[in-house]
């Protein structure tokens, strides 16, 4: 398998699980009550977060774009006419969504979670373009 299809297959098993998740965090407290609730969602959104900037990475590094961070490597997608600019802008939030919640997990605004978890659609958009990318199907 290559490295982009192993990464696929955890996004959407990752963004499979987080589906499967929403109906129980309709609200923030439903993460504040149920401490494995809490920490599987915010593993599962760190996951998602983490695969979608190491995609976006790999796709920069196969068209030869230099990127200084991870969101320069999200913004390099713009690049490609696949993948539209308004889905750009969604996903360029994911490197500074993964950094607050690894480094200030304790203080995280838990509605920025629930938010996250219910906004899985632009991510389920890029799946599906790289997916396409990888089987040859554009």
């Amino acid at each position: 398998m290559t490295y982009l299809v192993e990464r696929l297959a955890e996004l959407r098993r990752h963004l499979d699980h987080l589906r499967e998740l929403a109906p129980r965090v309709p609200e923030r407290s439903a993460l504040e009550r149920d401490l494995s609730l809490h920490n599987d969602v915010l593993f599962s959104l760190l996951m998602v977060s983490q695969l979608v900037i190491d995609i976006a990475g790999e796709l920069s590094a196969r068209q030869r774009h230099r990127f200084e961070d991870y969101t320069e490597a999200i913004r390099n997608l713009s690049r490609d006419n696949r993948f539209s600019d308004d889905l750009v802008q969604d996903l360029v939030r994911l490197p500074g969504f993964r950094n607050v919640v690894i480094h200030e997990y304790v203080a995280l605004d838990l509605d920025r979670a629930v938010e996250a978890i219910n906004r899985l659609g632009p991510i389920e958009r890029f799946a599906e373009i790289v997916r396409r990318m990888e089987s040859g199907a554009e």
